[in-house]
Parts: structure tokens; C-alpha cells; sequence
């Protein structure tokens, strides 16, 4: 399947509370792969224990983050209250790409790869390599698990000047 990142959009986003659970990664993709299918199976787990249900709205993210040098995924939903066992963190608002990844789970590592490795450095867009937040996915009613027609946002900070 070809990736085709020409399908992107400019959007800001207000900053929001999110709850969930925290996951350490390495520098593999591969490895990371696992690491976060396996992390997503204890998360829902976990919505499913604390009884979390969901309307037709539902929004879930998978936020990559770096800080001091160590790759985290953190599973997570909007807070709505206090959840014992979850984190907190707050999504930062502000300037993102928006890319549309279509089709299998397995095919979104090479999404991300094409991202970061093609459309960034041949675009003339800013990161902020400072920033803590890499990049979130966001899965709403359009995910499809592993369907082709599954569609996941994946959203990048951008530098604004």
C-alpha cells in the first residue's frame, strides 16, 4: 500500500487534560511496535475494569513524547475525572499537521517513518526540537482496527512564526 503524506491539513488545537496509562519505549521501531499493541491491550483492559464507557464521540490518543533523552507512549482518553492508576497530562494546544493514516495497523509505523524521514524534511515546515510532545494519534469512530477503510489522525507540533 502506498502512503500518500500530500494528505495533510494545518490545524490548531486547544490544550486539554488527558488520563491514561504511561509506557516506556526504546529506539527500535520494531521493538516499539510490540511495546505499544501490547500497552493498547492493557489499556482497554483497564477502561474495561474502571467500567469506562464511551458515547458515539468517543476520542482515544496515543501520545509520543521525549524527555531527557527517553521515548514515552502514553495510552490515553479526554479526563473527565479522577481516575485511580492513570496519569495526567496535558495535550499542549497550538500549531500541528494533521495526516490521515488509512488501512492496517501494521502499515502506521510506516506512516510515522514517512512522516519524519520524506514529507517533514522535504516541507518547509519548523519542529520544535525542544518540544516534549513528537507526535499524538488520535482514534475516533473512524477506527477500524485492522480494516482497510481504518482511519487514525496523527497529529505533529509545528513551529509558528
Amino acid at each position: 500500500m502506498k502512503i500518500n503524506l500530500m494528505n495533510y491539513k494545518i490545524v490548531t488545537r486547544k490544550s486539554c487534560k488527558v488520563i491514561g496509562l504511561q509506557v516506556e519505549l526504546t529506539t527500535s521501531q520494531n521493538e516499539n511496535h510490540r511495546i505499544i499493541a501490547s500497552h493498547w491491550k492493557r489499556f482497554n483492559r483497564e477502561l474495561r475494569i474502571k467500567e469506562i464507557r464511551f458515547d458515539s464521540n468517543w476520542l482515544k490518543y496515543g501520545i509520543t513524547t521525549k524527555i531527557d533523552n527517553q521515548y514515552m507512549y502514553l495510552t490515553a482518553i479526554r479526563k473527565m475525572s479522577d481516575v485511580i492508576g492513570f496519569a495526567e497530562e496535558e495535550l499542549r494546544g497550538g500549531e500541528y499537521i494533521c495526516f490521515e493514516h488509512k488501512g492496517n495497523m501494521d502499515l502506521l509505523k510506516s506512516t510515522i517513518h514517512g512522516i519524519y524521514k520524506k514529507f517533514i524534511p522535504e516541507s518547509d515546515f519548523e519542529l520544535d526540537e525542544s518540544r516534549a510532545t513528537i507526535h499524538f494519534e488520535q482514534y475516533d469512530h473512524r477506527f477500524l482496527w485492522n480494516k482497510p477503510n481504518s482511519i487514525i489522525d496523527i497529529y505533529v507540533p509545528i513551529e509558528t512564526s
